[in-house]
């Protein structure tokens, strides 16, 4: 009998799948199966890039955003063929490479490439079951995962590429942020309560500027942090070789100290914050985990107000509408969300309060942040089967550098990966693109590796 060729399923379709499954195509020597496993119709955007909002921009420059690892500068280059109209004007790459454009440009870059990819190689078997992956068992050597209704699909390895993760209703009480609302709702609303000050938040007040909101918004957070604004124009990363330090207090005392430095000497602290990113993941995983632990509970707040920054125009509105009192930015913690009547009704710590107080809006929306949900039966079943095991903090699974999964003991388990924000406890600095696309890169190169010699697969079923 003829060997069947490798069967890799990719669990998710958003832009981390679709990451992962490019470099499976771009890597993978020899003809294989690729299966993607997506409940939702379009492929390559998810949750961070299916907005259809216009004014939901990338908090990334076009230059610096690209779906392979070994093309730096793809998005920039697909952007200028679809605005250039053939004249190729030097200064319109130029303008575009330092421009945020809209997210939902970003997702159709990410499905073009995709299906480019696919067609390139007609030695592949490609097919999308348009499902929910529940389980991953294992048998004869290999996998199965197990979709919704019974079905199916056996392989030889898998890439948990879920992201965050199907994001339901807010457990909070409060609307979900990306929840598809009637304009009209907006237009009526004379306050709105904002739960948590970060990037989320930034997009549901446009979104609620855009749809006729004209009262006032409050945001409650916690450390009250607002998003930083990126330098006017694209700045060089400026390289730091922060001390190996095993103290979160010793790192952040250094990168304070070379911020002010460099401001000192003209250059403006975001490359200072961008020259770090390379070796972010090395620092992390020589902290120790009670050191881990200490900054996601004190500094976390204040290192991601600086790291994911706002467009400069962007920032500009949010800080127009504090300064006229449209928005109000509340320190404290949220300690219940209820529904009362057509609004809703808050309880409200604020920071040095002795009690707490009742805040009624007309619209609340929690904008915390996400993180994936250890609890989900997919995750779930593959802790307990000891396929994988939670990351010292529980944001998602302990994995190797390349994403491959840790499993009960601790050892690799073969043939399984996690790709992106699964992996943020521990590698940290894994929740952006180019940090995603490289880590999808490494995972289709150890998983080539699997293609010599070939192995046997069973058929998926549909």
């Amino acid at each position: 009998m003829r060997a069947a060729p490798l069967t890799v399923g990719v669990i998710g379709g958003g832009f981390t799948g679709a990451a992962s499954a490019i470099a499976c195509l771009a890597r993978f020597p020899q003809p294989f199966r690729l299966v993607i496993i997506e409940p939702s119709a379009v492929l390559g955007r998810g949750v961070a890039y299916g907005s259809h909002h216009p004014l939901h921009l990338l908090n990334v420059r076009t230059r610096d955003l690209s779906v392979r690892a070994d093309r730096p500068g793809d998005f920039l280059n697909w952007a200028f063929r679809q605005l250039d109209q053939g004249e190729n004007h030097d200064g319109l790459h130029e303008a575009l490479a330092h421009t945020f454009l809209p997210r939902q440009l970003f997702g159709e870059y990410v499905r073009q490439r995709l299906f480019e990819m696919i067609e390139q190689r007609p030695d592949v078997e490609f097919s999308v079951k348009r499902a929910v992956a529940r389980a991953i068992h294992t048998e004869r050597g290999g996998y199965v995962i197990e979709l919704e209704r019974g079905r199916t699909v056996p392989c030889d390895a898998v890439i948990v590429a879920t992201a965050y993760g199907v994001q339901g209703g807010s457990s909070s009480g409060a609307l979900s942020p990306y929840e598809a609302l009637p304009p009209d709702l907006f237009a009526r609303a004379q306050s709105i309560a904002l739960i948590g000050s970060g990037l989320t938040m930034v997009d549901v007040l446009i979104s609620a500027r855009r749809e006729g909101f004209q009262g006032t918004a409050t945001i409650v957070s916690r450390r009250g942090q607002l998003p930083r604004p990126h330098a006017p124009k694209g700045v060089v990363p400026h390289l730091l070789a922060l001390p190996r330090s095993k103290h979160v207090s010793m790192l952040e005392a250094s990168l304070r100290i070379a911020c002010e430095l460099a401001e000192e000497g003209g250059t403006p602290w975001q490359a200072v914050i961008n020259g770090l990113r390379a070796s972010l993941q090395d620092i992390w995983q020589e902290l120790p985990v009670a050191e881990q632990a200490r900054f996601l509970r004190h500094l976390r707040p204040f290192f991601d107000a600086h790291r994911h920054r706002l467009p400069a125009e962007i920032h500009a509105r949010l800080m127009n509408d504090l300064d006229k009192g449209r928005a109000v930015l509340l320190r404290g913690s949220v300690m219940g969300v209820e529904r009362a009547g057509e609004g809703f009704r808050l309880e409200v710590m604020k920071r040095g309060a002795a009690t707490p107080e009742i805040m009624e809006v007309d619209l609340a929306f929690d904008c915390s942040g996400f993180k994936p949900d250890l609890d989900q039966p997919l995750l779930r079943g593959m802790i307990e089967k000891g396929l994988a095991r939670p990351d010292p903090h529980r944001l998602g699974l302990a994995v190797e550098a390349n994403g491959q999964v840790l499993g009960r003991g601790g050892e690799a388990t073969r043939g399984v990966f996690a790709v992106g924000p699964l992996c943020q406890g521990t590698l940290w600095e894994i929740t952006a693109v180019p940090e995603i696309v490289r880590q999808a890169d490494a995972a289709a190169l150890s998983l080539a590796a699997l293609q010599e010699p070939v192995r046997k697969s069973g058929t998926v079923s549909a």
